[in-house]
């Protein structure tokens, strides 16, 4: 990228380290703090991963790298602004992360992840870093105007005060700096960003998140010119156990709550709630004052759009929890909200809508006709955990919705919405060769699926780099693109060793993936991912030579075959 230098080091890939983390006493250059030999040394996680970073990033060759590392300042890397800090079950690690800023201004897309482990040892580094220069800090037009600029290029009406205030941030374009205003979440693209007519990103029926998608944009402070824009992805009581059927006439039992002698589908425990929207449409509607409830705690079959809906929700949210020791879909225990029963009038006057959507922070769901009653789309296990690992991405790597790193962000959903789905309905979750690798079974043309990610050009897709579609629809082909990359999952999840045995377990795949997701950048790639997969494999896999050896080369072999080296 123009502007940026890549900085990437893991102590597997490290000779002088023979595969082992490093210490500050191994990777001092000027000089560890004193007594950092010991655990004790560094105060904070964040501590830690500065002491490394100063010391990497002071003898790098490039001079955006080496800049980080301001003589004229005696902090470590000053100019990096702690996002946050997260400790890996799965590895033992803790990855803390950081913005770069100079003079307290954001560099758009510029950051770094520094992973320690449990003594904190330096693990690995990944960094994209920019020297910014020829550009003053001082704006000429104010973020109302950037907005007005914004405006005239959609045809938006959007007000101020209905969006975050604007942040300035310097962008690198053309070899070029600029300082920009950074407006969010604008419920409105540019014409050239726009889907063609009748195109829909999963081939359903429209959503607010289609007609209103929300775009990022990098105004600049003096022109005016729109240098950037992107897409932004689609945010305790003892419980009571109820029971009832779902769409498709399976019996199960859940968590709610009991009040006032009646049971409703609100797990207070778990936050998950359920509500009913009875075919208003969602886009202008509040929610009900109370979520779905019944005289009694068997649900029967009078509920089923709202069953399926609250069933599903928690078994997404307990995948997370369980096998990969996340706290919600945001990791701090957000309430998991769904509505049934929606409609949408932008695409009609219903009651039929054929779309269940990650919009807002919450889960939406339509209903088409089987020709003798409506059926919720929550039945589809699959499309719900896709859309929730949109809120995971939006939560963690935060993956800009625009190109190969948006085309990466719908891959990852669609891979997670796999793994989960056939971890709860395959004959045996842990064989894939019982595995259906179809999103949203009969819901495409003719009957086929969504995407299919043993075979995407069944559905029409690209599965390879050759066939990559470059175009500026569909916030540059995310969804198309997206199946190159969910062909290397399938390749990769369904590995075998010589012997014809599955490399990894069920649970180690995705628990591989998952720390690899969270560990991407801002603007990461289908090459980063696979990157992230081979570094977080070198650490989970490192008391094991001859697996590890296999599942880097299962890794590379699925990424080449698709044409990612």
């Amino acid at each position: 990228m123009p502007g940026f230098e890549r900085y990437r080091y893991h102590a597997s890939d490290d000779p002088e380290a023979g595969g082992a983390h490093q210490g500050p006493e191994a990777v001092r250059g000027v000089g560890a703090p004193e007594g950092a030999e010991d655990r004790g040394a560094f105060n904070s996680a964040e501590t830690a991963a500065r002491f490394y970073l100063a010391e990497k990033l002071g003898r790098a060759e490039a001079p955006e790298l080496r800049a980080a590392v301001r003589e004229d300042r005696p902090e470590r890397v000053p100019d990096l602004a702690l996002r946050g800090a997260r400790r890996q079950v799965g590895t033992g690690t803790t990855l803390v992360r950081f913005d770069q800023t100079q003079q307290e201004i954001p560099v758009f897309g510029a950051e770094a992840l520094v992973e320690i482990d449990e003594s904190q040892r330096l693990v690995s580094i990944d960094c994209r870093l920019g020297e910014v220069s020829g550009v003053g800090s001082v704006p000429e037009l104010s973020g109302n105007e950037a907005l007005e600029r914004v405006k005239a290029a959609t045809g938006s009406t959007v007000d101020a005060e209905e969006l975050p205030p604007p942040t300035l941030a310097y962008v690198s374009q053309d070899d070029q700096w600029h300082l920009a205003w950074h407006l969010r979440k604008v419920p409105a693209q540019l014409p050239e960003s726009r889907r063609e007519e009748g195109q829909r990103g999963h081939g359903l029926d429209p959503s607010p998140r289609d007609d209103f998608p929300l775009t990022g944009y990098l105004v600049d402070t003096h022109s005016g010119e729109i240098l950037q824009s992107y897409g932004m992805a689609p945010t305790v009581s003892v419980p009571t156990r109820l029971e009832g059927d779902d769409e498709v006439s399976v019996h199960h039992r859940f968590r709610g709550s009991h009040r006032d002698s009646s049971y409703f589908l609100n797990d207070k425990w778990r936050q998950i709630a359920t509500y009913d929207l009875d075919f208003a449409d969602l886009a202008g509607a509040q929610l009900p004052a109370s979520t779905i409830g019944s005289s009694d705690a068997d649900f029967g079959a009078d509920h089923r759009a709202g069953v399926s809906a609250h069933v599903n929700a928690e078994r997404v949210e307990s995948f997370y929890r369980q096998q990969l020791n996340r706290d919600g879909i945001d990791d701090a225990d957000m309430e998991l909200v769904s509505a049934v029963n929606c409609t949408y009038r932008r695409h009609g006057p219903g009651p039929e809508w054929r779309n269940a959507v990650w919009w807002n922070g919450r889960m939406w769901y339509g209903q088409t006709s089987d020709g003798n009653r409506l059926v919720s789309l929550a039945r589809h296990l699959g499309i719900i955990a896709h859309e929730l690992t949109h809120g995971v991405i939006e939560t963690s790597s935060n993956l800009v919705y625009q190109d190969q790193s948006g085309a990466l962000n719908e891959s990852l959903a669609d891979t997670m919405g796999i793994i989960i789905a056939n971890w709860y309905q395959a004959p045996d979750q842990g064989d894939v060769r019982t595995w259906s690798w179809e999103i949203g079974a009969d819901l495409g043309r003719d009957g086929l699926p969504l995407r299919d990610m043993s075979d995407p050009t069944r559905t029409g897709d690209p599965d390879h780099m050759r066939d990559y579609r470059h175009t500026t629809a569909d916030n540059g082909g995310v969804h198309t693109n997206s199946n190159i990359h969910n062909k290397a999952m399938h390749l990769m999840l369904t590995s075998v060793d010589g012997a014809g045995k599955p490399l990894l377990t069920v649970e180690e795949w995705a628990l591989l993936v998952y720390l690899a997701l969270v560990r991407l950048l801002t603007q990461s790639g289908f090459e980063d991912m696979r990157q992230a997969l081979r570094d977080v494999t070198n650490t989970y896999l490192a008391g094991n030579t001859a697996a590890c050896t296999a599942t880097l080369a299962a890794v590379d072999d699925a990424y080449r075959r698709v044409g990612i080296a």
